[in-house]
C-alpha cells in the first residue's frame, strides 16, 4: 500500500472519525459536568443566609419597632422599594432600574389596609460613604416629592423613647 492509498483510505473513514471525536468530547463533557447532568440536584451560585437581618442593630430596631409599635401597625424589614413606589411610566426601565435594587430597612404598614404609613432607614457607619450618602439624597428626594414620610435613625442612638418620640413625630407631621 503506497503513500496515496494511505491517505484516500484515511479520507474514505472521516465519518468514522468525526463519530470517534464526538464520542470523546462528550465523554469529557460528561465527567467534567456530571452533576448538571444527571442529577436532579443543580449547583447554584447561592446559599441560604442566616439571619434575615445583617447586623444586630437591624435586629435590635426591629424588636424595638414591635414592641413600641406593633400592636398599631404591620412592620416589614427589608422592603424593595420597587413595592412601594413605581414609576409613572410603567415601561421606563431606567427609571425603574434606580430604585429596583434599594430597599428600606423597615416600613410601618396600617393594619386594617396595609398601606405604609412611614418608611424608617437605619443609618449605621456605611452611610458615612459617599455611595451611601448619594444613595439616601436620591432616596429621600423622591420620597419627600412623593409626600411619602421617612425616618433616618442613626444605629448608634437606638433609645425607645428617642425612636418612640422621632416615629411620632413624622407620623404627626403626615
Amino acid at each position: 500500500m503506497n503513500f496515496v492509498q494511505i491517505i484516500k483510505l484515511f479520507l474514505s473513514l472521516w465519518p468514522f472519525y468525526v463519530i470517534i471525536f464526538a464520542i470523546v468530547i462528550i465523554k469529557l463533557i460528561l465527567e467534567k459536568d456530571n452533576t448538571r447532568l444527571f442529577n436532579s440536584k443543580i449547583e447554584f451560585p447561592y446559599e441560604k443566609k442566616p439571619f434575615l437581618f445583617d447586623s444586630v442593630s437591624e435586629l435590635n430596631s426591629y424588636k424595638i419597632l414591635l414592641e413600641l409599635f406593633g400592636d398599631k401597625y404591620h412592620i416589614f424589614a427589608q422592603v424593595n422599594y420597587s413595592h412601594l413606589i413605581r414609576t409613572k411610566d410603567k415601561y421606563d426601565r431606567g427609571d425603574r432600574s434606580k430604585i429596583d435594587k434599594k430597599s428600606a430597612d423597615f416600613v410601618l404598614c396600617d393594619k386594617d389596609h396595609v398601606i405604609p404609613v412611614l418608611v424608617i432607614e437605619l443609618d449605621g457607619d456605611s452611610h458615612k460613604l459617599t455611595k451611601k450618602q448619594e444613595r439616601d439624597e436620591f432616596i429621600n428626594r423622591v420620597m419627600n416629592d412623593l409626600n411619602f414620610p421617612i425616618l433616618h435613625l442613626k444605629t448608634d442612638n437606638l433609645n425607645k423613647e428617642f425612636i418612640r418620640s422621632e416615629i411620632d413625630n413624622k407620623l404627626i407631621k403626615k
